[in-house]
């Protein structure tokens, strides 16, 4: 559910891709050899499914939120009014950030950042190699920081360190 919710940044769609995934996972479990842990064949068959989810809903309309729910930046900064509205300002910038990814790294982010899954884990989900998982996330972690650095500094100028 929580791929499904990155992803598509739509709870009540994410539910319902949910449950496909799974009715998905029960039709071909009989086609699960055990060559990967069962947590990756789940997840590859979510990150398939909301992918192609996300091609649907493209040729519909353009998406205007891709990503409506991130979890808020952790901080063991004080909780300050200003420190709050500056962790809320950096949330929406990373937000946008995140949206402007291309699919195939946005999802390898997700997979790591915040499913908190391994290199390994994402390359099996995904069906790559392990170099082109890295490649990946170092390119989508680069092309962050210097969309949110771009970002702060048309509004003011002040550096921002991830």
């Amino acid at each position: 559910m929580g791929v499904a919710a990155r992803m598509i940044g739509d709870r009540a769609e994410a539910e319902d891709l949910a449950q496909d995934v799974f009715v998905k996972v029960f039709r071909s479990l009989r086609d699960f050899d055990g060559r990967s842990l069962f947590s990756t064949w789940l997840y590859r068959i979510a990150a398939n499914n909301c992918l192609n989810h996300r091609k649907r809903k493209r040729r519909e309309r353009r998406l205007t939120e891709a990503m409506k729910v991130l979890e808020p930046l952790r901080s063991d900064g004080p909780s300050t009014p200003h420190a709050l509205l500056e962790r809320r300002q950096l949330n929406a910038l990373l937000e946008k950030a995140i949206e402007a990814l291309p699919e195939v790294q946005r999802i390898v982010l997700i997979l790591r950042d915040m499913e908190g899954l391994s290199y390994e884990e994402i390359a099996d989900c995904l069906g790559v190699e392990l170099g082109t998982v890295r490649s990946r996330l170092h390119r989508a972690r680069t092309d962050v920081q210097a969309r949110i650095k771009t970002l702060c500094s048309a509004d003011e100028p002040r550096s921002v360190a991830l």
